[in-house]
């Protein structure tokens, strides 16, 4: 069931600080972000020159991932097909209309993202080849549908088989079409279930996004068919697929503004692989990082987080950072009830002082 939780909002100016609660959760939230360049519109985003398709055609992957890892052992293995997250309008005040380039891990939610920023440029990137192949069927529908009606009656029962044809149709001898189909067949009903349930969400919220909203809906639209969206089977621990997205942006001409990570970084500590991928990407004083931390087994949702770019940048250089939660906080939840939102935008300069002043 459905149900609007509470939020309650920690701006970390340190590493920890009280919290207050939002008496008007639709109100922005916290410290309010600095003030975004004006969005492309959707009638002036150009088709892309030969060069530009060839930059973005010649993306680097990486190798599947041998092991899908999990915060917990019982999580290991496991494909995330469909989205978990449920309060995504959380991130709304800090990445509406930033423009530029989007990269982010997992599946439905990356296109309410790149709808809000009203991104230029998206790269849907995962370790796991399932998220990848269900881009390729995203992709099928955005074609054939011109509105989020129809888009989302493409996952109904009744247009099964007529998808299982478009499928077809959009991917002749297509090596990964049966896949495509068989993934489609498995994942349908949980993906019809996924959209219904976070638009009615969204509505409730009084967010608009691509599942309500002919304009958000119309940007992404665009962006797929102009060959502006590519999923890219990339590994936040692995050499060329990250790498290679900043470099496709740099050639692109543009910087990453949103770059969404899920939960991702709980599964592992900072490697020098991870910071060095990170690290290198093209970012701005507006680009945002929006993740999220478990907290399932309190909430059913997550603690939801927003830091700057290029802050998040200055932290992975810091040699005696050694996880997530060591730059970012934990905080024990109240209930059931409790969504945490979380604006990081502490300098690791002040952290690496008190740490020297600590020593002493």
């Amino acid at each position: 069931m459905l149900f609007r939780p509470f939020l309650s909002l920690i701006v970390l100016a340190a590493l920890a600080m009280p919290c207050a609660v939002l008496a008007n959760p639709g109100a922005p939230l916290g410290v309010p972000p600095k003030k975004a360049d004006p969005p492309v519109a959707l009638a002036t985003l150009p088709e892309l020159t030969q060069a530009q398709k060839d930059v973005i055609a010649s993306l680097p992957t990486d190798p599947p991932a041998p092991t899908l890892l999990g915060v917990k052992e019982e999580y290991v293995g496991r494909h995330y097909l469909v989205g978990d997250e449920w309060n995504l309008q959380l991130w709304t005040p800090y990445i509406q209309h930033l423009g530029g380039a989007y990269m982010g891990v997992g599946s439905d939610q990356g296109y309410q993202f790149v709808g809000w920023a009203r991104s230029e440029y998206a790269f849907m990137v995962d370790y796991d080849p399932l998220v990848v192949e269900m881009h390729a069927i995203y992709r099928a529908f955005f074609l054939a549908a011109a509105t989020p009606a129809e888009f989302l009656a493409w996952w109904s029962a009744p247009k099964a088989k007529d998808a299982a044809d478009l499928l077809d149709k959009t991917y002749p001898g297509d090596p990964k079409l049966a896949g495509y189909k068989k993934l489609y067949k498995w994942q349908r009903s949980s993906v019809a279930y996924r959209l219904a349930s976070i638009r009615k969400t969204l509505a409730k919220a009084k967010t608009p996004n691509f599942l309500d909203n002919q304009d958000i809906y119309g940007h992404i639209r665009q962006l797929v068919q102009q060959g502006r969206l590519r999923p890219v089977l990339a590994n936040l621990l692995e050499t060329k697929g990250i790498q290679g997205v900043g470099d496709a942006c740099r050639k692109l001409g543009t910087t990453l503004r949103v770059v969404y990570l899920s939960n991702a970084e709980e599964y592992w500590p900072y490697g020098k692989q991870f910071r060095q991928n990170l690290r290198s990407l093209p970012f701005d004083a507006q680009t945002q990082i929006i993740r999220t931390f478990t907290t399932f087994t309190i909430n059913k949702d997550y603690r939801y987080s927003v830091q700057p770019g290029l802050k998040y940048q200055a932290w992975l250089e810091q040699d005696w950072l050694r996880n997530v939660h060591h730059m970012i906080a934990r905080r024990k939840l109240k209930g059931p009830e409790d969504i945490e939102f979380v604006v990081f935008d502490k300098d690791p300069a002040d952290a690496a002082a008190k740490r020297v002043k600590g020593k002493k």
